[in-house]
């Protein structure tokens, strides 16, 4: 795929840093989401100078870090001057514990549930779980309702805890639902390279199936999203009302932030 053509394509930067822009996706009403407001992709850490330079031109008001603690203290975004930052885990465990993809926990899950990985439900839930009561999605939303735009959203690999944020993002906008899957999926063109690289960083004779649960882990599965999306319509009846009860937003509220960030 050339990823030139796609909507929300940003010069510049290597793929693997999976970053894109939410300007552009179509909605039910007809409208684009405007460029330039809503960027997504992973951390900003080991940028070169011209990457460096490119984010500074993006006009940056906010940076939402969702990774976990220890994953942020691996690698600090780079942050422009102006720009504020914060991180809130976008991804906890029933306890409130937050939950990271670090090679030490993915170790734990396997340990305690060789399985965990296979049927697909652990992903899905934990897509499911960040739309609820998440107080990093609450401080996202309520910067977009704030009008502290242009965002940028990450993780560390800009495809899971990222992938959810900007559904709330194109779902609080009216994005369609092809779109907003659309747009989650190029993670598996942007991420191509890592993804069927995954062989090469396993050690020799390790089984075909493992390497295809690790290429699954290191892509993303249009299900996990549909769960979530299915799962908002089941709690609250619509997107309307899931605005409405989670993060406090009515209908002229939203209907008022489209009029802002569409065109």
């Amino acid at each position: 795929m050339n990823l030139a053509t796609t909507t929300g394509f940003v010069p510049g930067f290597t793929t693997e840093l999976n970053l894109r822009e939410l300007g552009g996706l179509p909605t039910a009403d007809g409208r684009h989401v405007r460029r330039g407001l809503f960027f997504r992709g992973s951390a900003l850490s080991g940028l070169s100078d011209d990457e460096r330079a490119l984010v500074d031109g993006m006009g940056l008001r906010f940076i939402l870090d969702l990774r976990a603690a220890g994953e942020a203290e691996g690698g600090r975004d780079y942050v422009p001057d102006g720009c504020a930052y914060e991180r809130i885990g976008g991804m906890r465990f029933a306890d409130g514990s937050e939950v990271d993809f670090s090679p030490k926990m993915i170790e734990r899950f396997e340990r305690e549930n060789p399985n965990i990985f296979e049927s697909g439900s652990f992903m899905r839930d934990l897509y499911v779980n960040m739309a609820f009561g998440n107080a990093a999605m609450h401080a996202l939303v309520n910067k977009v309702a704030g009008g502290v735009v242009p965002v940028y959203f990450h993780c560390t690999a800009g495809k899971d805890r990222t992938g959810v944020s900007a559904l709330l993002i194109c779902l609080l906008l009216g994005v369609t639902r092809e779109a907003i899957l659309g747009d989650f999926l190029l993670t598996n063109e942007y991420r191509r390279s890592i993804i069927e690289g995954v062989a090469d960083r396993l050690p020799a004779g390790t089984p075909p199936e493992i390497i295809e649960r690790w290429q699954r882990a290191n892509g993303v599965q249009e299900s996990d999203l549909v769960a979530v999306m299915d799962e908002i319509e089941e709690r609250d009846g619509s997107v309307e009302s899931y605005f409405a009860r989670e993060h406090g937003l009515g209908r002229p509220a939203v209907e008022a932030l489209r009029d802002l960030y569409l065109e």
